[in-house]
């Protein structure tokens, strides 16, 4: 393995175990202890993961999008000991792939990481193949979305969520397959981190438009619907 994982440990002392079993596991991990620290190796180095070990008194996300602008994509996982649905949705709006609440356990945050990477991989292939569903056009290349000629502006993880939805487009997709394929939990108890989403998704993707394209199968999740 040659991933590099850039690990901010804004506490520095809870990190050194999890920083060392990462390491086990063969991949390099490149240590700062603040945003300024990201911010200069990013500027130089491409990195594969950014890991955000967050102290709570400290919980800034916008470094997230700051190391994403102008340069090779990566995958972001925080480690949180915030449990509120708020600062969950606030992480990913700024573009976590993963977030994990503490106290962690080490052997799930190195499956996670392994899982990260290997759906970046087998995504990988197809990611510049446009999606067109009736009026509604997504292009992952440039992660553009459009309805019928009306450019419809998403956050990272709307769009993920959105992205989802369409690669299953007229199939019901439980808010438990959306958690684990969109936000990577196997389980979540008590968010309704999926349902926000969903709302802020109906605003920007519907409103305006006579067909209704996200409509919910009462019980069980929402399904993305293709125009008869």
């Amino acid at each position: 393995m040659n991933e590099i994982i850039l690990y901010v440990a804004y506490d520095g002392e809870s990190a050194v175990p999890i920083i060392a079993a990462i390491r086990e596991a063969n991949y390099e991990v490149i240590e700062v202890s603040n945003n300024k620290g990201a911010q200069e190796y990013a500027e130089i180095h491409d990195i594969d993961m950014l890991i955000l070990d967050q102290a709570s008194d400290k919980m800034d996300y916008t470094l997230i999008g700051e190391l994403h602008t102008g340069r090779r994509p990566f995958v972001t996982m925080v480690l949180s000991d915030q449990m509120k649905t708020e600062d969950i949705i606030n992480g990913f709006n700024e573009g976590a792939n993963e977030y994990i609440t503490k106290p962690v356990q080490i052997e799930i945050v190195l499956v996670r990481i392994h899982n990260l990477f290997n759906l970046v991989s087998k995504e990988g292939h197809d990611k510049s193949l446009p999606i067109t569903i009736g009026d509604l056009t997504i292009d992952p290349k440039s992660r553009r979305v459009m309805r019928n000629t009306q450019d419809i502006q998403l956050t990272r993880k709307e769009y993920d969520l959105l992205s989802y939805l369409a690669k299953h487009v007229n199939e019901v997709c439980s808010r438990e397959e959306i958690l684990q394929q969109v936000w990577n939990y196997d389980f979540l108890l008590g968010t309704n981190v999926v349902d926000v989403y969903i709302r802020h998704l109906r605003v920007k993707l519907d409103k305006g438009f006579q067909h209704k394209m996200i409509q919910t199968s009462r019980g069980v999740g929402y399904i993305l619907e293709e125009p008869r």
